[in-house]
């Protein structure tokens, strides 16, 4: 049985490694950093604290309380706290990026621009650590926000960059709206969506 609770701002940094170390293997969690492979992995966690640390507090993120998976899931009418971290300031940029952002610019305003206005779920992320995947800890975290949007009776959306995953949310009851590449060579991306 895999418990899951609310994380709170002492956990950023153990957060943004779960998510960080979870995701720079993903398409869409590496191409956005730039090319530069030798310290990918450490600006993938780097971004991630970054990207996590708005929305602490917010109810927005949520981590099993093992401390091995998280889960990015944004409610209706709260998409304004996911636009607010997906914006790193400038300062911060040096830290993460290896072509000052515009790769990630790029690509996620290009998805942003196909996620639908009305209020719905946005099922962000799910993380589970190198190690601890397989052990059921993402399927308790994606049934968790299916369990939050089938109670509220709103459709929920979600965008992946692995063909592996299309077949696990598909099973979930998602199915594809879109599916494109992205500009300039970066990944192919799934939209996909989960009526009530």
């Amino acid at each position: 049985m895999v418990e899951i609770g609310p994380a709170d701002s002492s956990r950023l940094a153990h957060i943004a490694e779960v998510v960080g170390r979870a995701f720079v293997t993903e398409p869409m969690g590496a191409w956005p950093l730039g090319g530069r492979a030798d310290d990918l992995e450490e600006r993938c966690i780097r971004f991630h604290e970054l990207f996590l640390e708005p929305m602490m507090g917010r109810g927005i993120i949520w981590e099993s309380t093992d401390g091995h998976g998280a889960l990015v899931l944004v409610p209706p009418g709260q998409q304004d706290a996911l636009n607010d971290a997906l914006h790193i300031d400038d300062s911060r940029r040096h830290d993460v990026f290896d072509d000052g952002g515009r790769r990630y610019e790029l690509f996620w305003g290009w998805v942003a621009s196909r996620i639908p206005s009305e209020p719905l779920w946005h099922l962000d992320s799910v993380a589970v650590a190198p190690g601890w995947q397989g052990r059921g800890i993402g399927s308790a975290l994606i049934e968790f926000g299916l369990a939050n949007a089938r109670e509220s009776g709103t459709a929920m959306v979600l965008e992946i960059g692995s063909p592996r995953n299309v077949v696990l949310y598909e099973r979930l009851g998602f199915h594809v709206v879109e599916e494109a590449d992205s500009p300039e060579g970066g990944p192919h991306v799934w939209f996909m969506r989960r009526d009530p």
